[in-house]
């Protein structure tokens, strides 16, 4: 299928470009991985390639006044943040349980971030009306990365909407969206479908015997899926400390650490995110 028009991406990076690759595709995880995944989970396809010039127009915008409940924003962090988050060592812990507790020992580099944090996230929002979310943490080498621990069992989802608070598949745009910085020492991937909510329910809407199917948040990734495997995902780099704005409950997303060594550490905040700082 060819890409459509739908979540934009803006960066004033000059290189942005070089950072987003697309598939051909969506596929049932294998049993190979060694991971469990709920049933009815897709994955991307790994048949990764460059954006060729038509998509990267329907892709990529230069326009700050971009919609963000609709479009992606990328940068890096302002160097005295990122100097306060080079002061905590992460990049010295070798073990995901170790990341936690470095942050409670180290008060004094984190009452500096949270001062720094405030400076940065202020620009980004009218309201300042964000709050913090989590630290996360998650093994290299994983095709996708959002879990759920059941019955002492890691239970991964596959590409996904956040789900933060409730909605419809046609109100999920007046969700907040959140931020996420990328802490590892390697380039991190949001694994993306570049559609709205609004826009997967006129294509599912579309299909030959399903526009009476009830379609709710917690099957539309099922079923567009399901009648849309070769629709591409695109797939985002997220260098060391970059990081991305995005409307996480209205598009289907994942982060992928696939092909990667090292610890993968993000630091997220959740809110109304509404200008290009």
């Amino acid at each position: 299928m060819q890409l459509k028009k739908g979540i934009r991406l803006y960066s004033d990076l000059d290189d942005i470009a070089d950072q987003v690759t697309i598939n051909g595709g969506t596929m049932l995880p294998s049993e190979k991985t060694g991971l469990q995944y709920l049933s009815g989970s897709y994955i991307p396809q790994t048949s990764w390639r460059k954006l060729y010039d038509n998509e990267i127009s329907l892709l990529l915008t230069q326009s700050k006044k971009a919609d963000f409940r609709k479009s992606i924003f990328v940068g890096n962090i302002p160097a005295p943040l990122k100097h306060s988050f080079e002061q905590l060592n992460l990049h010295a812990c070798t073990s995901v349980d170790q990341i936690l507790p470095t942050f409670k020992e180290k008060e004094k580099e984190v009452k500096q971030i949270n001062k720094s944090m405030h400076a940065f996230l202020k620009k980004f929002s009218s309201t300042s009306n964000y709050k913090f979310h989590r630290i996360t943490r998650a093994m290299p080498n994983r095709e996708t990365i959002t879990c759920h621990y059941v019955r002492e069992k890691f239970i991964y989802v596959g590409l996904h909407i956040d789900q933060s608070r409730a909605f419809t598949p046609y109100t999920a745009y007046r969700s907040g969206n959140r931020i996420s910085i990328n802490l590892g020492k390697e380039t991190r991937h949001l694994a993306f479908i570049n559609l709205s909510m609004i826009q997967v329910m006129k294509m599912i809407r579309a299909c030959a015997g399903l526009s009476e199917t009830k379609v709710d948040c917690n099957n539309i990734g099922y079923l567009f899926f399901k009648h849309f495997p070769e629709y591409p995902v695109v797939k985002l780099g997220l260098k060391p400390y970059q990081y991305y704005i995005a409307p996480t409950d209205n598009f289907f997303h994942d982060a992928t650490t696939l092909g990667n060594s090292e610890i993968d550490v993000t630091i997220v905040y959740t809110g109304l995110f509404d200008r290009a700082g």
